[in-house]
């Protein structure tokens, strides 16, 4: 059995993954593949390149700026629809199963969106929102939640609703929430989630904790973390807090939420026991992509609009995030795409190790091994006694081989995760 990885004791790997304190308690989803997974990648992305043409399920975003600033819509509009022809042919035949709209009605009204929808439902194979397991959100802030908003995105088929929380809460803010999620309720979505961010600058404990305690009564369906370190790398104008108060902050919201009785993905998805994503994970299909966790076995994900992301197969594409590059671009004719990175071998089977322990919290040793021809039992074993006592705490254990991450384990899984990222580099790598 071929083995690339070396066999000298963990604690020798684990410098990159316990370096910073911290990186203990911080959410993991958003986090992999890193940028060590990556190769250039040297040729343009098409799904037609070399092979037939896929009609596996495919989890489609599209990514509306969240401010105006003083973006032409209608430009950014009609640009949107040539990146949709465009993609067409190579993605037209694949079942959407999994729809994430951010941010319409920052720039637009019910025409405009309509349009948009249309366009979206001509161009790509879009799933019924009748139909099981299809997802069908969009991300709103709360200015955006009006009656008339919410009758609009319910005719145009949306299931799920997700309101992105802004970075301060204050007693209006809370009132302005509070009426909301009653608009929301009136609507009959077949689940409300909250983008929860937390870790900014102007963020603490206490302002957290009221937050949370109005979360806890009205009960989303899924309460989504999201990090200022994660953030902060994209917008410039927000501002972390120091590691220490992103941390104590994370661990709070965790225990509360635990606590209340939401499972967990990884450490940052909290869902309700009734909500298709506990399903998906109950029946073993469920999917992690770029967007997120989806229930309709989706792997694969494509981006449209300024700064999306798509993940096809071993392929990662960025758009630019300049709206105006991103007009200019499509206008004469060119791709919006801003980087382009694709894993070798080594960087797919990484993302086959955190995908299962993420999503499932536990990581098939028998499957890998066989599967991948590397020798992970040994590994495995070795990084458990190594992290269990650096933890004084059983954070995970095997048994017929397939290793179990424990709660406390759950709530520090970005640092298992990177551990295991760690001692599966190759030997010249260290």
């Amino acid at each position: 059995m071929t083995d690339s990885t070396s066999n000298a004791a963990p604690s020798k790997y684990l410098e990159l993954a316990s370096t910073h304190t911290p990186h203990l308690l911080r959410n993991a989803s958003d986090n992999y593949p890193n940028k060590s997974s990556f190769t250039a990648a040297s040729t343009e992305l098409t799904e037609s390149q070399g092979r037939p043409l896929s009609i596996s399920p495919l989890a489609l975003c599209v990514n509306l700026p969240s401010k105006v600033n003083q973006v032409n819509s209608r430009a950014l509009l009609d640009a949107l629809i040539t990146e949709m022809q465009h993609y067409s042919k190579d993605f037209g035949r694949r079942p959407i199963t999994q729809l994430l709209l951010r941010h319409p009605f920052v720039h637009y009204q019910g025409a405009e969106i309509t349009e948009l929808m249309h366009q979206l439902a001509s161009n790509f194979k879009l799933g019924n929102k009748d139909q099981t397991s299809v997802e069908n959100c969009v991300e709103l802030t709360p200015s955006e939640i009006t009656a008339e908003n919410l009758a609009l995105l319910k005719g145009l088929g949306f299931n799920e609703l997700m309101i992105g929380l802004p970075n301060q809460y204050g007693t209006k803010a809370k009132q302005q929430l509070h009426g909301c999620w009653q608009a929301c309720l009136a609507y009959e979505f077949d689940s409300i989630a909250v983008r929860l961010p937390y870790g900014f600058e102007q963020q603490d404990l206490h302002g957290q904790r009221h937050l949370l305690d109005f979360l806890l009564e009205v009960k989303p369906s899924r309460i989504k973390l999201s990090s200022a370190q994660e953030t902060c790398q994209w917008n410039l104008e927000e501002q972390a807090s120091n590691d220490a108060s992103a941390s104590a902050q994370f661990a709070m919201i965790y225990s509360a939420l635990r606590n209340a009785g939401y499972r967990v993905l990884a450490n940052d998805m909290f869902i309700l026991g009734r909500d298709i994503l506990a399903t998906a994970q109950n029946q073993n299909r469920l999917r992690r992509t770029t967007i997120g966790y989806n229930a309709g076995n989706a792997s694969d994900a494509l981006g449209l609009g300024p700064g999306s992301i798509s993940q096809l197969d071993k392929h990662y594409r960025i758009n630019v995030g300049n709206v105006g590059e991103y007009i200019e671009r499509l206008e004469h004719g060119q791709l919006s795409i801003g980087q382009k990175r694709q894993l070798d071998c080594h960087g797919k089977l990484c993302r086959v190790i955190v995908d299962q322990l993420l999503c499932y919290h536990r990581l098939d040793l028998s499957y890998i091994e066989n599967r991948y021809d590397i020798a992970i039992n040994s590994l495995a074993e070795n990084l458990v006694q190594t992290l269990n006592c650096d933890a004084r705490v059983e954070l995970m254990h095997i048994h017929n081989g397939l290793l179990q991450i424990n709660d406390d384990g759950i709530m520090r899984i970005l640092f298992i995760c990177d551990a295991f990222l760690t001692a599966l580099r190759p030997a010249n790598e260290h």
